[in-house]
């Protein structure tokens, strides 16, 4: 084979294989979970969410939270029901302390609630520069492979807050219920 030949099979090969480096790269903070927590039920995965929020608020304050997103979500794959519950919200009030020491204590009370191993992180690339955590895989690193993720970060007079809920098997339950209520039957 000569010189140009062996060249251009290099190159078709390596674009060949080139995607399938890529794959492996994908983005590890997707939010679609690759597996199931099974220890879990619907509820409790639910609960789970709303014991990361309590958590959160009790360092940083319970008045004020803003922009609440609450929503379920399918994960499961091919014909499997699972669900898998998220919650996000900002508030915009002073803070307790500094963004420093508000976001250490953040981790702290994560993990009190079984969720240790959080840890506060600088991200300077945001504008302004703050600190953040993000649970299981540290900040930008992802969610755990049922796809349960907490993301916090906190500046002067601002905290922002996403959670989300482990993938567990079942429907995820009808707008209008308890676990998924209307606006309109919130409190």
């Amino acid at each position: 084979m000569s010189r140009s030949a062996r060249h251009w099979a290099v190159m078709v090969i390596g674009l060949g294989i080139a995607p399938f480096l890529f794959v492996g790269c994908a983005d590890t903070g997707s939010r679609a979970p690759s597996s199931q927590s099974t220890s879990m039920t619907v509820a409790q995965s639910h609960q789970d969410v709303l014991r990361v929020f309590a958590a959160v608020q009790s360092v940083v304050g319970a008045d004020g939270w803003e922009d609440e997103q609450p929503a379920w979500d399918s994960c499961g794959s091919g014909s499997e029901d699972a669900a898998q519950y998220t919650y996000s919200a900002t508030r915009k009030l002073p803070l307790p302390g500094t963004p420093d020491e508000v976001t250490k204590r953040v981790a702290a009370a994560l993990a009190k609630i079984d969720y240790a191993g959080a840890r506060m992180q600088h991200d300077d690339t945001l504008t302004p520069p703050r600190p953040v955590i993000g649970y299981p895989n540290g900040y930008n690193g992802g969610t755990a492979a049922d796809g349960f993720g907490v993301a916090f970060q906190a500046y002067d007079s601002y905290a922002d807050l996403s959670i989300y809920g482990h993938c567990v098997p079942g429907k995820a339950p009808r707008f209008g219920t308890p676990l998924n209520p209307r606006p309109t039957d919130l409190p």
